[in-house]
């Protein structure tokens, strides 16, 4: 049976594009307009909607009161069709937030003429319009980990998405600035609304929340939201980095992108919560850091106003932990430890003069790994240590790489389905491609991989489960045994 929709806007035209296009997939049924905020409690009293979308500026009571009133009386999810909110005036958008709206939509985003992004907006509605549908309570993650003993994280990930502004209020508002670890979010945002969501973070958290900028440290008792446009990224020193994504990139911020640098850069000294939202965004980021050790929990689907992004996590089986929204705040405490009234800061290893992160040309690394995350994940590091980077995800492609253009490096992924990567090593030699330097690439134990390495003429091994540090002082010792690279012309 389809989800019953309430549409309230004081404009005909936008009442009728809204109601064809919630309508156009059979999921949702729009059962009444209201054109002003009266107008709007009555009939939310009277059809008890499953979804209410909300313009903001309309006569009369106004959208705001409007919907302060009908989240009140009933438990309804509220998502607002807004534009962005002028410079000097008051953040209209922003109060949206703090009476309850779960979701902020751009009108752009609706009326703008993209198929597209329409067609992602019907979808995410029909996913609110469910929100209170009975869910089924998760199963317990698949073989629970014992983490006593386990050293406590150095940073906090959240990742989140639909529903996420007023999840995301509850567990910042019940943590302070005396957590002993930063925590930096990734939510999926309109770019419109960041400056509204900021605002209304900041004035609903007992910690600082505030955007990064490139090379910031993250500082304990600090919250730190990923800006619109741009991947976060941390590094072993717990300094940000913000990137553009490639262009097939279906979020930006990624949460996957966050949840990989941390666990390339912190290991098991790192912890990650995925919370509500629609797809899978974060879970494969989980998957890694549960290959590093580090501790990975979800909101419990129950409690999310739509569950995808937590169970794609359960169903991969990368959980440690399931916790309602009331209960992940005290979650975060515990994992991340004893509060403390001093600030604490990472103080990374200091290199030699000879060892610095940061190379003087523009060496060029080939990354051949069929995992996408892994491939992903590594290339960040190595760009943000000033390395040249390509990746391929077949390793039959890498000697025609290597005669096409000049590598410096190749790391190689060692259990590939379709060639191994000692073999891969061994056609190098045949092609007369042996004077290009190979490390292989796998979470193998370190003997093993150090008799395959010499067994194939391999120049060593890294370790995947190792931290960013290991990976770059394992390439920077590599590269240093060469006769020097050549300029790129």
């Amino acid at each position: 049976m389809p989800r019953r929709v309430l549409i309230v806007d004081d404009s005909m035209l936008a009442r009728e594009w809204l109601r064809r296009s919630l309508e156009s997939t059979g999921a949702l049924q729009v059962v009444g307009e209201a054109k002003t905020g009266e107008d709007a409690i009555a009939l939310a009293r009277e059809l008890k909607p499953d979804l209410v979308t909300m313009d903001l500026h309309m006569p009369g009571m106004g959208g705001l009161k409007a919907m302060e009133r009908i989240v009140l009386e009933r438990a309804v999810p509220v998502v607002v069709i807004s534009e962005r909110t002028n410079p000097g005036k008051s953040d209209i958008n922003s109060e949206a937030m703090a009476k309850g709206a779960m979701e902020l939509v751009a009108k752009s985003e609706v009326f703008g003429g993209d198929e597209a992004a329409l067609s992602a907006f019907v979808q995410r509605m029909a996913q609110l319009a469910n929100a209170d549908a009975p869910r089924p309570r998760p199963s317990p993650p698949p073989s629970p980990r014992l983490v006593e003993g386990r050293p406590p994280p150095l940073m906090v990930g959240i990742g989140v998405s639909t529903g996420g502004p007023r999840a995301l209020a509850k567990v910042l508002g019940a943590l302070t600035s005396a957590l002993p670890v930063p925590v930096a979010v990734v939510q999926h945002l309109a770019a419109d609304f960041f400056e509204s969501f900021l605002k209304f973070l900041s004035e609903t958290a007992q910690l600082p929340v505030r955007a990064p900028t490139p090379g910031d440290r993250l500082l304990p008792g600090h919250c730190y939201l990923a800006p619109p446009g741009f991947d976060l990224t941390i590094d072993s020193s717990l300094r940000a980095g913000l990137s553009r994504p490639r262009r097939d990139v279906l979020h930006c911020p990624s949460v996957d992108a966050l949840f990989s640098s941390m666990a390339l850069a912190l290991g098991a000294r790192s912890a990650a919560v995925l919370m509500t939202g629609m797809g899978a965004d974060g879970a494969a980021g989980l998957l890694h850091l549960r290959r590093v050790g580090g501790f990975t929990a979800v909101q419990e689907p129950s409690t999310c106003a739509v569950a995808g992004m937590p169970q794609a996590a359960l169903d991969l089986g990368v959980v440690d932990e399931v916790a309602p929204l009331d209960a992940i705040a005290a979650m975060i405490k515990r994992v991340a430890g004893p509060p403390t009234g001093l600030p604490v800061t990472v103080q990374p290893p200091k290199p030699s003069p000879s060892a610095t992160l940061q190379v003087p040309v523009r060496q060029k690394i080939l990354v051949c790994d069929d995992s996408p995350i892994l491939l992903e994940a590594t290339r960040m590091v190595l760009e943000g240590a000033g390395y040249d980077v390509a990746t391929l995800d077949n390793p039959l492609m890498v000697a025609m790489r290597l005669r096409r253009e000049r590598v410096d490096l190749v790391l190689l992924d060692v259990n590939m389905p379709t060639v191994k990567g000692p073999q891969v090593v061994e056609v190098l030699r045949s092609h007369g491609l042996a004077d290009v330097p190979v490390l292989l690439f796998s979470d193998l134990d370190e003997r093993e991989l150090e008799v395959r390495a010499r067994e194939c003429g391999a120049r060593g091994f890294v370790r995947k489960s190792g931290a960013a540090e290991g990976l770059l002082r394992t390439v920077r010792e590599t590269l240093s045994t060469l006769r020097g690279p050549s300029p790129r012309q």
